[in-house]
C-alpha cells in the first residue's frame, strides 16, 4: 500500500496533527497521536468530505486527509491483502527449498504445495534462522546454488538471529537485500539476491 499523508486525527479522546502511514499491515500514526493500528483491527472505512472515517480497535478514528487522499486510502484499504505465499513469491511453479528450522506455522502454511524437496526444483531458498549455524548454512546454500534466499528470523532483541546480524552477514558477502515482509508477530523475512558474477 505504502501511502503517507499529513493531516489531523481524532481517536480515543485525543485530537491532533499527525503523519499517517498506510502500510500493508496497518496504519501508523506519528505526531500528536502515536499509534500502530493492525490491519485486521481496521473496519468500516469510508470517506466523509475531507475525512477518512473508520473503526480502529473497535473505536472510531477520523483522519482529516483531504477528500482526494481519503478516497485513495479507501481504495487501498478495499484491496484484499496478499497472502504470505504471494508476498514470498512461492507457488506450485515457483517452489521454495526450506533449510534450517523448524519453520514457523505461517511459513509452513504458505509453502503447502509449493515446497521443493531440494535445490534442483527450487526457485528460491527459504532459510529458517534459529541459530548462528543456520545463518552460515543459508549463505553456503545460496552461494552453492545461485538462488535468492529468504531469511526468516525472529523479531526484536530476544531473537536468536536478528535482522542486524543477518544483514551484516549477507551484505558482508556482497548479497543485496531486495524485499522484506512480515511473517507474524514473532517473525519477519528478508529476501537477499546473490552477488552478480
Amino acid at each position: 500500500m505504502g501511502r503517507e499523508a499529513e493531516g489531523h486525527a481524532r481517536w480515543r479522546g485525543q485530537d491532533g496533527a499527525v503523519k499517517a502511514l498506510l502500510e500493508s499491515d496497518g496504519i501508523i500514526l506519528r505526531g500528536d497521536i502515536r499509534a500502530r493500528l493492525r490491519r485486521d483491527d481496521l473496519m468500516d472505512w469510508r470517506v466523509d468530505g475531507d475525512d477518512l472515517c473508520l473503526r480502529a480497535g473497535g473505536e472510531p478514528l477520523i483522519l482529516t486527509l483531504g477528500a482526494k487522499e481519503a478516497a485513495a486510502w479507501v481504495k487501498a484499504l478495499d484491496k484484499p491483502l496478499p497472502s504470505l505465499a504471494a508476498k514470498l513469491g512461492v507457488s506450485g511453479s515457483a517452489r521454495g527449498w526450506v533449510i534450517g528450522g523448524p519453520a514457523p506455522e505461517e511459513i509452513a502454511i504458505a509453502l503447502a504445495g509449493a515446497e521443493a524437496a531440494g535445490p534442483e526444483g527450487a526457485a528460491m531458498i527459504v532459510a529458517i534462522l534459529t541459530g548462528p549455524d543456520d545463518l552460515g548454512a543459508a549463505l553456503a546454500a545460496g552461494l552453492a546454488t545461485g538462488l535468492k534466499v529468504w531469511c526468516v528470523h525472529g523479531k526484536g532483541k530476544g531473537a536468536a538471529v536478528g535482522d542486524a546480524v543477518v544483514r551484516a552477514a549477507f551484505r558482508g558477502a556482497d548479497w543485496m537485500d531486495v524485499k522484506a515482509c512480515a511473517v507474524s508477530d514473532a517473525f519477519t523475512a528478508t529476501l537477499y539476491r546473490p552477488p552478480k558474477p
